[in-house]
């Protein structure tokens, strides 16, 4: 993955032999599981728990220009699917503070759908 600015949410992109998809990153978000990192997928309206080692080769960051217009365009749908996260994680509202927090399986976390594992949108030789 190339350089992460200083703040929390990066703009990049995910490349892939299928395609390239801007992508939303917020090292803010909960945690995802081990090994894991969740990514706002912007085709896909989603955000998706992606095999860390397979994807950081395969994203790049925006230029300054490519982040302002994808912010521009992609803002309002990422902070609904962060704030969906957050609350599905326990984390979103204050009745949940006094919850224990519920053991994470290796499994996608799509809040938006049932499309397949982010996993089997590419192998890993794209």
């Amino acid at each position: 993955m190339a350089k992460q600015n200083d703040s929390a949410i990066w703009y990049g992109e995910l490349r892939t032999k299928r395609g390239n998809t801007i992508i939303i990153k917020d090292d803010e978000l909960p945690p995802a599981t081990q090994g894991r990192i969740y990514l706002y997928n912007t085709e896909r309206e989603a955000m998706i728990e992606y095999d860390a080692v397979i994807v950081a080769d395969k994203l790049f960051e925006l230029d300054d220009e490519q982040t302002k217009q994808a912010e521009k365009q992609f803002k309002s749908s990422w902070e609904a699917a962060k704030k969906r996260l957050t609350k599905a994680n326990g984390k979103g509202s204050e009745e949940n503070e006094d919850k224990p927090e519920k053991p994470k399986e290796d499994t996608l976390i799509e809040v938006t759908g049932t499309e397949a594992p982010a996993d089997e949108m590419f192998d890993e030789d794209d």
